[in-house]
């Protein structure tokens, strides 16, 4: 639910360069101030915590910084927003260990897939959902462009089915395919994750 929040705050933040350039300017700066204030929260339940503990601390920064624009600004997408980037931060730095936690727990489940890897930007997305007995891997990742058109892409890897860590050296199952359109990305996605879940 938290991620949610920050993914959207993120979201509704980013597009106001389209608006005012020096808006957008000012809010990735008191963004950045605020993921300082964050250095020490190095795990996602930490940051979940400190984020419902801390609920003011994007109004608290934009009055420290008072930037010009400040009163423009929305402080609760300004927190969220910067929530959602030291979050991506915690995931790259941990990425190995949260993705063993998520496959351990997927097996106390007796779940059949698991996403190991899960981020979303305004400006795209990328997953990582691994089928658990045989670390067959849809790796689906979509692009888009401010002005441009959005482009999708999928491709199945093999991961090692122990601790999902990618095996560079074994080619793609499926190599890398790009879509114009999101449904057909969607389904292509579905005929993979039926394909390659078969034992």
């Amino acid at each position: 639910m938290a991620l949610a929040a920050w993914r959207r705050a993120e979201a509704s933040v980013y597009p106001s360069v389209m608006v005012n350039a020096t808006l957008y300017q000012q809010y990735i700066e008191v963004v950045r101030a605020i993921i300082d204030e964050l250095r020490d929260v190095s795990t996602e339940d930490d940051l979940v915590r400190t984020w419902h503990e801390r609920s003011a601390i994007g109004a608290e920064m934009v009055a420290r910084m008072s930037p010009s624009m400040g009163m423009m600004m929305d402080k609760v997408a300004v927190r969220d927003a910067a929530f959602c980037q030291r979050h991506r931060e915690i995931t790259r730095e941990h990425g190995k260990e949260i993705a063993r936690q998520r496959l351990a727990e997927a097996r106390r489940r007796g779940a059949e897939w698991v996403v190991l890897f899960d981020d979303v930007t305004p400006f795209g997305s990328q997953r990582l959902e691994m089928h658990v007995r045989s670390g067959r891997a849809l790796h689906a990742s979509a692009q888009t462009e401010p002005l441009g058109e959005a482009t999708y892409e999928l491709e199945v890897v093999q991961l090692d089915p122990r601790d999902g860590a990618w095996l560079l050296d074994k080619p793609p199952l499926m190599p890398a395919t790009r879509y114009s359109r999101h449904d057909e990305w969607e389904a292509r996605i579905a005929q993979a994750r039926e394909l390659y879940g078969k034992d």
